[in-house]
């Protein structure tokens, strides 16, 4: 597969970073990620990032993190566009994953560098490549540097986009400037997904060509919407915009006052989407006063309730 034959329109839009639903033993709750699946594509998302850092990809197994994805694939059934997120610090086990993630038909693999050691961004590259070699997937690097401590330099990303199967980055940084310079030295068959979704709208107007959030499993509909007034060959609407940031704001920013993953369930637990809210250690519960605070805030936020599950 070279750049030519890449569809790259059904990489570009909405793309929940889907959680994985546990049951209160630590098990993953397969009959609430159907649920959270057939939910998610009701609202008009273009597709689903599995098993990144909102997945808790980290904590689960490797045979965990390609059950996740079976399942996902199987209850997608083709209808919106599934990348895999298969990074680990050995390239050897990336390339395990990416494999899998390929004979299981999922449409593009992407890998967080490798972090915790020291290595050059020479050898940040070869771990790519050698990924890309095994498998004939298009490939998302994704950069969050907050998490991994690694900032990737403006040539390693210009050398990354010569790659045929390197179709672009997942963007989870606040430095739009730098998001603006990615474009720049990478043209615009470079896809760019905005990450931090506070700043959705920023990432929009500085030139990314959709997102990939975590908030999307509470407020799916939302950001749909956002990227269709964005998108719209007609001048967007920029107060109904900033109406709608305002919205996904005011629940960041209740949320960031928590764990976030542990805060995402429990909301999707009152929504309806999934049997338990339960987290894998070392992430921790929540005690019942938190519960209690964040129900509250659940009852009184317009945004979260609009988005309820019906199914």
């Amino acid at each position: 597969m070279d750049k030519t034959t890449i569809n790259r329109e059904s990489f570009r839009g909405i793309f929940t970073a889907l959680l994985t639903p546990m049951m209160e033993n630590g098990a993953i709750d397969f009959e609430s990620l159907d649920r959270l699946v057939e939910h998610q594509i009701s609202q008009g998302i273009q597709g689903f990032y599995v098993g990144g850092s909102t997945g808790e990809g980290f904590i689960l197994t490797s045979e965990e993190r390609q059950q996740l994805l079976e399942a996902v694939l199987r209850r997608a059934k083709g209808r919106v566009s599934v990348i895999a997120h298969i990074g680990c610090i050995s390239t050897m086990e990336s390339i395990r994953l990416a494999k899998h993630a390929e004979f299981h038909g999922a449409d593009a693999v992407s890998a967080v560098v490798p972090f915790y050691y020291k290595i050059s961004m020479k050898e940040i590259r070869e771990h790519y490549e050698a990924i890309m070699e095994a498998v004939s997937l298009p490939m998302l690097i994704y950069h969050f540097p907050g998490a991994t401590g690694v900032s990737l330099s403006m040539d390693f990303y210009e050398l990354m986009s010569r790659h045929p199967r390197c179709i672009g980055v997942k963007f989870t940084s606040l430095n739009l400037f730098e998001m603006q310079q990615i474009r720049a030295r990478c043209g615009e068959e470079f896809l760019i997904y905005n990450g931090h979704d506070e700043v959705y709208i920023g990432g929009a107007y500085t030139g990314s060509d959709g997102a990939i959030g975590s908030t999307y499993n509470m407020m799916p509909g939302l950001f749909v919407k956002m990227y269709e007034l964005v998108s719209t060959e007609e001048t967007p609407r920029m107060a109904s915009l900033q109406a709608m940031q305002a919205e996904a704001n005011a629940v960041i920013a209740h949320m960031i006052q928590y764990d976030v993953i542990a805060y995402e369930k429990y909301v999707l637990y009152l929504q309806g989407v999934l049997q338990t809210p339960a987290v894998r250690q070392p992430l921790k519960q929540f005690t019942s006063e938190e519960r209690r605070q964040i129900e509250a805030f659940y009852d009184q936020s317009e945004v979260l309730r609009r988005y309820r599950s019906s199914l």
